[in-house]
């Protein structure tokens, strides 16, 4: 009886791992599964180059899933290849019944259900020819697209968390913008120079008509069993091919030869490394590292063959001077790179400075190890007769011990236990592959593969998550040993850290290591320090920022750029020799002086009787200046004084600025608001200003101003609170959140059932929220949502919009105008002449700007003149006119005679609140 169980049970599951045909598990499935089957089905093979590619050992994956739907499901299915483009109207009309690809996407909803994912997908932002090195370099850029809404939204949303901008442009051929920017999820397909990681999808789905939503199950059921295993493979697969066809076919014919004529590549590491770019493991004796799995990438993916002779064999640099191998791991130096050459930089190793908690007191002296990077290191910071070179490292470490030498510059810190000596971090250093000088045609080879097939990132995480592991384990191996150790120096730790914390600060004063090497200014470190450690001191706090020095540096050269620099640096220096100058980074001074802000702001106006460099080449420089007092901090008082520095440079009527109480009292409340709204915008709420007909003299509709309210700071006025939003980038959330209080009162009026005719409610759209590629889309999702017609809305833009791409201006115009919209031009003649421009526009009204009134004030004549001439212009264009700022009846009896539409403004109503303004309407 068990040996029958047994074979039944052996049965069992060697056919469900081996069968061929995907087989539900339970009798009902089987049935329900059988009529599914016999569905005739149309199936959408997404027309991309990346899912058509396949080579002759690696199918395509849409043959894969072609084998997967009609080979192992069984099922009725024809296919049928349709673009991006066309997807869209292909399942609209019914065409095909689904998508064999797809990511997960709410254009689809309500016609298509998605299996579980297949495999998930990266996002890039790449180009062939324009640098992309952070997300800021895709600010205001076009940015190409295929016709997938999913990613496009993605790539917003990304941008808008940074309060970042691009225009995303789709198109059916990616591969004809590649030398442009474009969002891809297979960036391997056009190899580009420049790329960044944005962000990941949801994941590549099979979706199915909610006719066939039945199948979903059995599909996730093969996916789970097995199948998504083999997509896997398939995709592992097809990458390593493109990686390798881009590889090969970027090689000249030299170095084709060499890969087929050369022995296997001998690698050597150095024996006492123990960073994660080559270490010894410490478990299988095998180096391991970033190197390591970079090797073990290239043989696997491009087959170029790797021997890993360190253990074997020990070489020395002068081995590979000899040819005795081909290459091995180190940094790049001027001393080296004189007989060898390098290849592109592999990772960056961080540098140490160890010393005793006891203090030795040769204190200033560095030991270093001979011909290592950090000798050379040493050298561009100290002088050498402080620098102490050792053959090897264990006679390092004892004259440290033995007080010989005071400090230690090293790569491990590894080496050093913590509870004995000091370790402060200190520089990070580049780390190559380091080839004879004559094997030009290797270095290039592993150049071109890290080009093609490594992501040098990727190797950093994997390797680090590799040390990981193997550390856990050789520390749950030693728990037990860990636990006592770690119970009985609980104390001893503490007193380390506070002794290592004083050991620190011991050593940010060391001449040689905190002076700006360039200018001899004291630099960031001493500055830190002076801040933390003087705040009794009173006096004037300064801050001095080049201006056009980052021009010059880049057309003449940074040789150039550091003359200058130092001129002006002994400028400074003689000129405040009883202050603290400080060089804080690149063209940027830091001053504190005893002396009265007139005195500092006269001696740096003579910087051009010093500095002749400087006034030949036209490079000016912007002062703030802050008085420190007893009772605040240095660094507050830096604080003031740059942002008066900056102040200067919108400004632009002098070179400086003086952060007086006045001055500190805004740039704290401007601190305050910013917080406060990119916290939580709830506090804006709009306030709405009547509109009359001045014929008839009844509302024909009101302007949504934007307020804000606090609980900290009380009622903020908009002349505060909309200048911070637009200068931090964050207004389009003021404007949709006023447009949508305004659509969600007329919701409101409607359902109530007043009669709202020839009504409507005006907002302001700002220039910088119509520049947003996502304007259109979100005010017709507000009208679409809360079921409101255009045609009870009016948006209000002002002249300054004038200056944006008119093609694009147009175009979003018309699409409002589409959606019922009325488009009014706010505030005319208040700052920019576009009289000109009106007959272009598809505009419906003009609001005159109060100023015009107000002209009336002060010459009767000729302001009547002026506005009974742009009353007539106006009408001659077929607009209508609303007079904005009416403040008495003569002025409406002015209006009423020109025939002017209407009016607004305190001498009909002040703006008023929801509630008010809706008891006005309803009483119409």
């Amino acid at each position: 009886m068990i040996y029958r169980l047994f074979v039944l049970v052996f049965f069992v599951v060697f056919n469900f791992a081996f069968s061929e045909v995907y087989t539900p598990e339970t009798l009902k499935e089987k049935e329900e599964f059988s009529k599914l089957q016999k569905e005739k089905i149309t199936i959408a093979l997404v027309d991309d180059p990346f899912y058509n590619l396949s080579y002759p050992k690696t199918s395509s994956l849409n043959t894969t899933v072609e084998k997967f739907l009609k080979n192992y499901m069984q099922l009725d299915i024809t296919f049928k290849k349709v673009t991006y483009k066309d997807l869209q109207s292909e399942i609209n009309s019914g065409v095909i019944d689904g998508i064999a690809f797809t990511p997960k996407s709410k254009s689809f909803d309500n016609k298509l259900d998605f299996s579980e994912s297949i495999f998930s997908e990266e996002l890039y932002v790449i180009s062939k020819t324009e640098p992309i090195y952070s997300l800021n370099d895709l600010n205001n850029k076009i940015i190409y697209t295929s016709y997938i809404d999913v990613y496009t939204n993605i790539l917003k949303a990304i941008l808008d968390n940074n309060d970042l901008h691009a225009c995303p442009i789709p198109v059916e051929n990616l591969k004809k913008y590649d030398d442009k920017y474009i969002l891809t999820t297979n960036p391997v397909l056009y190899k580009p120079k420049y790329g960044i990681k944005i962000g990941h999808s949801s994941g590549i789905t099979i979706a199915l008509s909610h006719k066939y939503k039945d199948l979903l199950p059995f599909i996730n059921n093969a996916l789970s069993g097995g199948y998504r295993k083999i997509f896997l493979n398939e995709l592992d697969s097809l990458n390593r091919s493109i990686s390798y066809n881009n590889f090969y076919t970027s090689l000249t014919s030299e170095e084709k030869e060499y890969l087929k004529t050369h022995k296997p590549i001998k690698v050597a590491y150095e024996k006492d490394s123990d960073s994660l770019v080559s270490y010894k493991s410490k478990i299988d004796g095998e180096y391991k590292g970033i190197a390591p799995n970079i090797f073990k990438i290239l043989k696997r993916n491009l087959g170029i063959d790797f021997i890993d002779i360190t253990n074997t064999d020990y070489k020395t640099i002068n081995d590979l001077k000899n040819n005795d191998f081909d290459t091995t791991v180190l940094s790049k130096t001027q001393k080296r790179s004189k007989d060898f050459i390098f290849s592109k930089k592999i990772y960056e190793i961080g540098t140490y400075i160890i010393n005793l908690d006891n203090g030795p007191s040769s204190y200033r002296t560095i030991g270093v190890l001979k011909d290592n990077v950090e000798e050379h290191l040493a050298q561009r910071y100290d002088v050498d007769n402080n620098i102490i070179v050792f053959n090897d490292f264990n006679s390092m470490v004892n004259a440290l011990n033995d007080g010989e030498v005071g400090n230690l510059l090293v790569t491990n810190k590894e080496d050093f236990d913590s509870n004995k000596y000091n370790i402060v971090p200190f520089e990070t250093i580049p780390v190559n592959f380091m080839f004879n000088k004559n094997n030009t045609v290797l270095r290039d080879i592993i150049n071109k593969a890290f080009e093609y097939s490594i992501d040098l990132k990727g190797f950093a995480e994997l390797s680090q998550l590799e040390r990981d592991a193997e550390n856990k384990a050789i520390y749950l191996k030693n728990k037990e040993t860990r636990d006592i150790l770690v119970l009985s120096s609980v104390l001893f730790i503490f007193i380390i850290l506070a002794i290592s914390v004083n050991l620190y600060k011991e050593r940010l004063n060391k001449k040689n290591l905190l002076k700006d090497s360039l200018t001899n200014l004291p630099n960031r470190f001493i500055f830190d320090k002076f801040c933390n450690e003087e705040n009794s001191l009173t006096g004037s706090t300064f801050v001095i920022d080049l201006n056009n020095f980052k021009n010059i540096n880049d057309s003449l050269g940074h040789e150039f750029g550091d003359v200058i620099l130092k001129e002006f640096a002994n400028f400074l220096k003689n000129s405040f020799i009883d202050s603290h100058i400080f060089r804080i980074s690149g063209d940027e001074f830091y001053g504190f002086s005893f002396e009265s802000h007139e005195e500092i702001i006269g001696k740096l106006k003579k910087y051009k009787d010093f500095c002749p460099t400087l006034l030949k080449y036209n490079i000016t420089f912007n002062l703030g200046v802050s008085h420190k007092t007893a009772n605040i901090s240095l660094a507050t008082s830096f604080k003031y004084s740059d942002l008066a520095m900056l102040e200067t440079k919108k400004e632009k009527s002098k070179f400086y600025k003086i952060a007086d109480d006045k001055f500190i009292e805004k740039m704290d409340r401007e601190s305050s608001i910013l917080s406060l709204l990119k916290e939580d915008i709830s506090g804006i709420y709009p306030m709405f200003q009547p509109k009359y007909c001045i014929k008839t003299n009844r509302i024909i509709g009101a302007e949504a101003l934007a307020r804000y309210s606090s609980l900290e700071l009380g009622p903020i006025g908009p002349f505060e609170f909309i200048p911070i939003a637009e200068k931090y980038n964050f207004i389009h959330k003021v404007d949709y959140k006023i447009a949508k209080e305004s659509i969600v009162f007329i919701r409101d009026l409607l359902e109530s059932g007043v009669s709202l005719d020839n009504f409507r409610i005006s907002f302001n759209i700002s220039m910088k929220t119509f520049k947003r590629d996502d304007l259109i889309t979100v005010l017709t999702g507000l009208l679409n949502y809360f079921k409101v017609p255009g045609k009870y809305i009016e948006v209000e833009i002002t002249e300054s919009i004038f200056i944006l791409d008119m093609k694009d201006l147009i175009t979003k115009l018309k699409a409002l105008k589409n959606l019922g919209i009325q488009i009014s031009l706010d505030d005319f003649t208040a700052g920019h002449s576009t009289a000109g421009l009106l007959p272009l526009l598809p505009m419906d009204v003009v609001k005159f700007d109060k100023s015009l009134l107000d002209s009336l004030e002060v010459n009767k004549s000729k302001g009547k003149i002026v506005y009974k001439n742009l009353t007539s212009l106006i009408k001659d264009l077929n607009f209508k006119i609303v007079s904005e700022g009416v403040e008495t009846k003569e002025q409406l009896e002015f209006l009423k005679f020109l025939g002017v539409d209407y009016a607004q403004g305190y001498y009909f109503s002040k703006p008023i609140s929801k509630d008010e303004f809706t008891t006005e309407v309803k009483t119409l």
